[in-house]
């Protein structure tokens, strides 16, 4: 199955080195590519140095434009598989193998990375307070909407098949696109796993997600939920 590591990057020349030389390990198996998002240090740079694609978009478009430039690559390129993985180095690919399987055995559209689900649970990583309490929120609100439980829904770290790819190239939600992007997938008739996986804490750099970000991210995902379900409801 041809299958692409998806790197959304922000100004991370400081993480990305590290993470691109883990992933080069797995080249046999997976093709890397780095979507730069206007970034303003030598992100691009980094990556060219390895011999990484990198498509560098013209100004900073936010996490959802990044990786939904990624998923239009791969539907073009015709990949089967995608893997969103994050560049501020957080997420291990030592588990890349794990969070695919779900999707090479025909078990699920979309496998999500998760730090909580409770038979295995990652203790070691400390989730910032206000980022928590946005989780459960929003893991709440979809729970609402569906049914169906996640433990992780902000996990940046997922791979989607051929179908659920597809249908991300054409439509993806831009601001804070996580827990949103489920939604949407459960409108669809996609079927979600999750995995338990380890993640490492950042180690240079500053993370986007703010504790001013966490707190407005419950009301952004709200407003998010009850344009889909309006949406659809109008259809």
């Amino acid at each position: 199955m041809k299958t692409l590591v998806i790197v959304p990057a922000f100004n991370e020349e400081g993480n990305l080195p590290k993470l691109l030389d883990e992933l080069l390990d797995y080249r046999d198996r997976y093709d890397v590519l780095v979507v730069d998002d206007g970034s303003r240090d030598d992100t691009a740079q980094t990556a060219r140095e390895r011999d990484v694609p990198v498509v560098q978009l013209p100004a900073n478009l936010g996490i959802g434009g990044a990786v939904q430039t990624g998923f239009k690559y791969a539907a073009e390129k015709n990949y089967n598989i995608v893997v969103q993985l994050d560049g501020d180095g957080q997420h291990d690919p030592i588990w890349l193998d794990h969070v695919i399987a779900p999707i090479l055995q025909g078990e699920a559209n979309c496998a999500i990375g998760s730090r909580y689900l409770r038979e295995n649970s990652d203790r070691d990583y400390k989730t910032p307070f206000f980022r928590r309490i946005g989780m459960i929120f929003s893991s709440l609100i979809l729970f609402l909407a569906t049914g169906k439980w996640i433990t992780d829904t902000t996990s940046g770290f997922r791979a989607l098949d051929r179908q659920a790819l597809k249908y991300f190239s054409n439509d993806y939600p831009i601001d804070h696109p996580e827990a949103e992007a489920l939604l949407m997938l459960f409108q669809k008739g996609f079927v979600i796993k999750e995995i338990p996986v380890k993640m490492r804490s950042r180690q240079t750099g500053a993370s986007l997600f703010t504790w001013v970000k966490a707190i407005k991210y419950p009301l952004r995902v709200l407003i998010g939920f009850l344009g889909l379900l309006i949406q659809r409801k109008s259809r």
